[in-house]
């Protein structure tokens, strides 16, 4: 084999150097990208919140503000105001105030709606609205199935989901993360039959309702809050082991190797 000459060793340097300099630049971006990212899906998710707190009550705030509450006020009361103009609440520190002012506010009538819900005048007019909402075809489908997300979602129905499986879905060698929402039997076979809800990613309100034999799934022990964890990050945060394989799958296996 003939030797390297000179002029090769340069260009051969050079391009190790180039890799070492491309493989470090994207460690250290990917680095920083985990560092940013989190921080900006954060405060992106806080500002969305904020933004809905805010403008919730804040059309109450201005019209105090403005003065035009009190047209609504009888002359006998006696109460005048005439109120601040438009350039006066444009300030950014007025805005920032009546911003804060107005998430407050929020909070204060979400306390004061469920305390009033909490005593019996509350609930019955709360159960008249419902029965009102039941009448209306398409608004009760979209209430109930609201209601019942946000329930099973912030703890209001902690059995809703009772534990996490694994599903042969969409296919027989694949599974998918479902929660188990309900038992029942089979009317002929008399075999137990499970109702499982499979989340969509990354929006896991949204998903699919199955029907499966009891047989075909696969128990975790992974809780609600750890399941819906993998479902936003499309699998990113999946443990490093769990078991994938059913138990009757194994039984098989083992009776074919002892034949």
């Amino acid at each position: 084999m003939a030797p390297l000459s000179t002029s090769d060793k340069p260009v051969r340097r050079k391009s190790r150097l180039w890799a070492t300099v491309k493989a470090l630049t994207r460690t250290r971006v990917m680095a920083g990208l985990l560092v940013v990212l989190p921080i900006y899906i954060t405060v992106m998710l806080v500002r969305f919140v904020f933004g809905i707190m805010r403008d919730a009550s804040q059309w109450v705030v201005y019209g105090i503000l403005q003065g035009a509450w009190t047209a609504w006020l009888p002359e006998s009361w006696g109460v005048s105001w005439s109120g601040f103009t438009q350039p006066e609440l444009e300030g950014r520190r007025v805005q920032w105030t009546l911003g804060v002012f107005s998430v407050f506010l929020t909070i204060f009538l979400l306390y004061a709606i469920g305390l009033f819900t909490a005593n019996v005048v509350g609930h019955r007019l709360l159960d008249l609205f419902e029965w009102f909402i039941g009448r209306v075809p398409l608004v009760k489908t979209v209430y109930n199935a609201s209601k019942q997300i946000l329930a099973t979602f912030t703890g209001g129905h902690s059995q809703a989901f009772q534990r996490v499986v694994l599903v042969p879905f969409p296919s027989p060698d694949v599974r998918s993360i479902g929660f188990l929402t309900g038992r029942s039997l089979d009317a002929v076979t008399g075999e137990e039959l499970c109702s499982i809800f499979i989340a969509t990613t990354p929006n896991p309100t949204s998903g699919f309702v199955f029907l499966v034999r009891r047989s075909d799934l696969i128990e975790l022990d992974w809780s609600v809050e750890e399941a819906i964890k993998v479902v936003m990050s499309g699998g990113i945060l999946t443990p490093d082991k769990l078991v994938f394989t059913s138990p009757a799958r194994i039984g098989a296996t083992a009776r074919r190797t002892d034949d």
